[in-house]
């Protein structure tokens, strides 16, 4: 294996001097050394970043842009693909070269850039393209204000300020200051107001998630810690009226309040980031358009016609009312072959027209009646562990009972005051504070080791779950394949001249149509310049046939041939295209490695089962386990046939979306056009399946470190109850206790990440007819055969 040399990314070279793992990197490394930003790498240094693909070859609508930034002087706007202070240096660097730009701030981590420009002097559209050459897609901020990350790290700096205060005028009393020293009330009312402001600021945050959720008849990591705070601080202040030094806790109030914050802003900030990661927005328009104006979808009618735009996903099923389109129905049905339609044919909901021109379509439904309405809905929600609802369930019930009893029995013993105290020790040190920052650093852990395998977790309960899996469910197209075809004899493409080149160029350029993206790409930077340098052409497109231009004024044409696509300039035959359907790399091993795992592996796809049949014989997978020709809800179905909350399901269209909802684990490749990241667990950028083995792979690690970190937390409450129940728990001591065992915590956590090695071989493919032919690897698994 090698690593590419923009990206960092493992893969596999089909030559030896091949040094890219994509032809995005590739593009994007010439343009950084062709126009003297290599500094760019200087600043990245060894850190691996999701790899570019397709990104610089795809066309963007920056309309939004002009008009968001009209009349101003400056934006915030989201951007893709940023992740180092590298990516930080380069945009700034951009920006900075066009007329009228002052500055550019890039936040790698919150995936943000603000902008500032001379009113009327700058276009950010053609910053915004020059950015998307380099791999970087702008998109609308959103509405949103801030997001938890934000406001958890204003929380934690408040509280930080005000554990600082209650712990420094705490310390005299620890230290012995005599309780008529003349500044001895005010240290108490200084230490009293920094705990107030810290339950304020930070521990009301805790106390209403708690509430929340037992109000919904459920219970959450919140409430423990609730619990102790409440205790502690309601005690402090019973204290500080009695004169009870020993139920004074105010300096620990305000620490725990911090150090909870802080755990919960590790794995917030963690899940937010990879959230954020994408800004492509789904296919399907929020409106269309329909005799000039804009009309909602939820105003569509039976009869009403209206534009059906290039690129985006039909609303409703339609009647095609004139024109010819290349539509793809891989959204809803799984085939991945383009169809040509003619006037008269009905569009399913869910079809992705292809095409360069708009054609016009009669609707036949509602949006309510819509297929693609109820396959949208997002009804998966975090789904949580059941496991460690459990387990939250019978250590809440224990410590309410022990801190019940143990308040009983210095009752009984005539001991008011010291069962006061000896109740609120035990509400207090045994509030889960070590793995309330050991847990979620475990998962920032895990979810760091997966985003270098090219893969980013949206949710912190994705760990737990992901170890009760026993059934992994992958659909066919764009999921176990790859979702365009594979252009096969490269040497063809490289071996054209220029006039070919450029009208190569010209005629795939700004095409949805599979083969021309793919063909666009396959001429890298070289296509890219001659663009740059010539322009682009008028280009007619035939559907179902193939596209003509004028280059140079000459007659060129793309399109269908006897023996596959053909490149012809006039009558002359330049050139003809080889290609065909690919696994994703490593798909086999890593199936093979699920397989050593004990999983049991599925196909569902809506793909005609024949083609099912022939790639589960590719991988070596029993047919009664590879099912093809299912609707979308019948899928559903069959997950949740398998499902005991173990299955994990990874889909990338439309009609996985039911059997999403259905399953108890999910996960998805983000393709051309993407619908279910934002409902995954987690989502893919790399051409590869590796991933898979890495994400099981960083879970077991994951629960080493919490199993750990859990047998010492155990071990810890069974000490510091007792010392609680005995009335031996002082403030001082708890201050000191409950840091230390937070320590203690996060390095038993840490060490089960230092032997975590997973290497799945990366295997080279191309394969015929969903037959997968493999260049098998140097050596093999026991066990592992290549095909």
């Amino acid at each position: 294996m090698s690593l590419c040399e923009h990206c960092g990314t493992e893969f596999s070279p089909r030559e030896e001097a091949e040094r890219y793992c994509c032809r995005g990197c590739e593009y994007v490394a010439s343009l950084i050394h062709d126009q003297g930003l290599v500094r760019f790498y200087d600043l990245k240094a060894d850190l691996a970043t999701a790899p570019v693909r397709s990104r610089p070859f795809e066309d963007h609508d920056f309309s939004w842009l002009e008009r968001a930034s009209t009349g101003k002087d400056s934006l915030d706007c989201a951007v893709e693909g940023i992740s180092c202070v590298g990516c930080v240096w380069l945009i700034e660097r951009l920006f900075d070269r066009h007329p009228g730009a002052i500055r550019a701030a890039a936040n790698p981590g919150s995936g943000r850039l603000h902008l500032e420009w001379q009113a009327g002097t700058c276009d950010l559209p053609a910053f915004a393209r020059e950015l998307a050459s380099f791999g970087y897609v702008v998109a609308p901020a959103g509405t949103k204000a801030a997001t938890e990350r934000r406001a958890l790290a204003g929380r934690m700096g408040l509280c930080g300020a005000f554990a600082l205060n209650a712990m420094g005028f705490s310390l005299p009393g620890y230290l012995g200051m005599p309780a008529d020293f003349e500044f001895a009330g005010l240290f108490r009312l200084i230490a009293f107001a920094s705990a107030s402001l810290g339950m304020l600021a930070g521990g009301s945050y805790f106390i209403t998630r708690a509430w929340r959720a037992a109000r919904a008849g459920s219970l959450h990591i919140d409430l423990p810690i609730a619990l102790g705070l409440i205790a502690a601080y309601l005690g402090s202040i019973a204290g500080w009226i009695t004169g009870e030094e020993r139920l004074m806790y105010f300096d620990f109030v305000a620490t725990f309040v911090f150090l909870m914050l802080l755990g919960r802003y590790v794995q917030t900030a963690a899940v937010e980031k990879n959230r954020l990661r994408l800004v492509r927005r789904s296919p399907l328009p929020e409106s269309v358009n329909s005799g000039g104006r804009a009309v909602a979808l939820t105003e569509l009618q039976p009869g009403m016609s209206f534009f059906f735009e290039p690129g985006k996903a039909l609303p409703v099923s339609a009647c095609l009312a004139e024109g010819v389109a290349d539509v793809s129905l891989e959204w809803i049905h799984g085939e991945a072959d383009p169809v040509t339609m003619f006037p008269g044919m009905r569009l399913p909901a869910g079809a992705i027209l292809l095409g360069r021109q708009s054609v016009t379509v009669t609707a036949d439904e509602t949006w309510a009646d819509s297929l693609i309405s109820k396959l949208v809905a997002d009804t998966s929600g975090d789904r949580g562990s059941p496991v460690f609802q459990r387990l939250l369930k019978i250590y809440l019930i224990a410590v309410l009972i022990i801190g019940v009893v143990v308040f009983a029995a210095w009752s009984a013993a005539g001991q008011w005051p010291g069962s006061l105290q000896a109740m609120i020790s035990v509400f207090v040190v045994s509030c889960p504070c070590a793995l309330g920052v050991a847990v979620p650093l475990a998962d920032e852990w895990a979810a760091s080791r997966l985003a270098r395998a090219g893969a980013f977790a949206r949710r912190a309960s994705l760990w737990p779950r992901l170890r009760r899996v026993k059934h992994v469910i992958f659909d066919k197209t764009g999921t176990l394949t790859l979702e365009r075809p594979l252009l096969v004899n490269q040497q063809t493409v490289d071996g054209l001249d220029r006039h070919a080149s450029l009208a190569l160029a010209r005629l795939t350029r700004g095409s949805l149509h599979p083969v021309c993206r793919t063909l666009l790409e396959s001429l890298g930077s070289r296509g890219q310049q001659l663009l740059e340098v010539y322009g682009e052409s008028p280009v007619e497109e035939n559907p179902g046939t193939g596209v003509h231009c004028m280059s140079e004024g000459e007659a060129w044409f793309l399109g269908k041939g006897e023996n596959g696509t053909i490149l012809t300039r006039g009558n002359e035959l330049v050139a003809c295209f080889q290609f065909l359907d690919s696994l994703r790399p490593a798909a086999s091993a890593v199936i093979r490695a699920l397989e050593r795992r004990g999983l049991s592996i599925h196909i569902l796809s809506g793909d005609a089962p024949e083609k099912v049949a022939k790639l589960a014989n590719a991988l070596g997978l029993p047919s009664s386990q590879a099912i093809g020709g299912l609707s979308p809800e019948e899928k559903a179905a069959r997950v949740r046939g398998l499902d005991k909350q173990d299955t994990l399901y990874v889909g990338d269209g439309a009609n996985d979306s039911l059997a999403f909802d259905a399953a108890f684990v999910t996960g998805t490749p983000v393709v051309d056009r993407s619908l279910l990241e934002s409902k995954a667990d987690f989502y893919a950028l790399g051409a590869g399946l590796s991933y898979l083995s890495e994400a099981f792979a960083a879970a077991d690690a994951r629960a080493s470190g919490v199993r750990r970190a859990f047998a010492f937390a155990l071990l810890y409450n069974l000490v510091v109850v007792a010392l609680s129940a005995s009335a031996h728990m002082s403030p001082l001591l708890a201050a000191i206790l409950m840091p230390l065992s937070s320590v203690v915590s996060i390095v038993l956590a840490a060490s089960a990440y230092r032997t975590m090695r997973i290497a799945i071989p990366i295997e080279k493919s191309y394969g015929s007819n969903d037959v997968q032919i493999q260049v098998p690897p140097t050596r093999h698994e026991p066990g592992e055969q290549a095909i």
